[in-house]
Order: structure tokens, then C-alpha cells, then sequence
């Protein structure tokens, strides 16, 4: 009896110890594993490409508080709601709108992927996409409303805007 006991105890210590030595193995490829991951540049998600936009959200140190500023004139009769769409992706090519239609005096969009935007780029960072977009659609004769539709997230809301939709916040 007792050489059995000692028996299934050796047999216990064995596959005990072995189960740690490969944790140990286990654990040396996860830090290998870690340490690759830390060389590696991390993809910035708020990615801003500004060489096609017209208007930006930019810092006033005069105000001490950011503003829409018109960085390239535009004739209006040559905008379409397309060109602008095309802008938009090229200029943020992480949060790309889809347009809809322009019905009276809105346009609407549509962002199908919106967790960049909702998600990843902070709120200064989805403000200035949103209130740039806002002001370039609104660059279009007879429009003043942009409707976004994408699912809501913490730093950005679906909704209508218009060029004051940021004055008093």
C-alpha cells in the first residue's frame, strides 16, 4: 500500500512539474510575442489627409478655442454632392460617408464602418471630422442641414447638423 501511495505521489510530482515547464516555455514565446508587438508601430486611426479639404477645424489663439476656417475658395456651381463624398474619404481615408440623397435642403450621409470615428479618434478628433464635413456639404447651393446616419458611439453622435450646430458648446 505504501508503495503505491508513493508511487501515484512520484507520478503526481512528474506530471506536475512537467505542466510548469511547458507554462514556462508557453510563457517565454508570449513575451517574445509581446516584445514584437511593442517594435511594431501602432496604426494611428485619426489619419488626416489634408489636400483636397476646404474647410478645417482649426485652434484660435486669438479665442483660445478651436473654429471652422476656409482654407481654399471653391466655386459653388462646380461642387456635387459626389465630389465632396470623394474628398471627404481622400481627406480621412479612415471614416469613410457614403452619400445618400439631398432632399430640400439636407443632404445625407451614411458612415456603415463608424467605430473609427465613434471610437478611436477621440472627441477633438471626431468633432473636427464631423464639423469639416459639415461645412463642406454646406458648401452646396441651397443645402444647410447634413444628416449623419452611423451607430452612436462615445465621441460621436448620429444626427442633423448645420453650420451653428457648434457655437455654444
Amino acid at each position: 500500500m505504501r508503495i503505491k501511495t508513493m508511487f501515484i505521489g512520484l507520478l503526481l510530482l512528474g506530471i506536475g512539474c512537467n505542466q510548469s515547464t511547458q507554462q514556462e516555455g508557453e510563457r517565454c514565446d508570449q513575451s517574445d510575442t509581446l516584445l514584437q508587438d511593442i517594435d511594431q508601430p501602432k496604426e494611428d486611426p485619426f489619419v488626416y489627409v489634408p489636400t483636397e479639404v476646404f474647410w478645417e477645424y482649426k485652434y484660435d489663439t486669438a479665442t483660445l478655442d478651436f473654429r471652422p476656417v476656409k482654407v481654399r475658395e471653391v466655386q459653388p456651381d462646380s461642387l456635387t454632392a459626389e465630389g465632396i463624398e470623394a474628398m471627404i474619404n481622400n481627406t480621412w481615408p479612415n471614416v469613410q460617408v457614403r452619400y445618400i440623397e439631398t432632399f430640400g435642403d439636407t443632404v445625407y450621409l451614411e458612415i456603415p464602418e463608424s467605430t473609427v470615428l465613434t471610437q478611436q479618434m477621440g472627441t477633438a478628433g471626431a468633432q473636427q471630422f464631423m464639423v469639416s464635413t459639415t461645412y463642406s456639404f454646406t458648401e452646396l447651393p441651397h443645402v444647410r442641414y447634413v444628416a449623419f446616419g452611423f451607430d452612436e458611439g462615445d465621441h460621436a453622435m448620429p444626427g442633423v447638423y448645420h453650420r451653428g450646430s457648434w457655437d455654444h458648446q
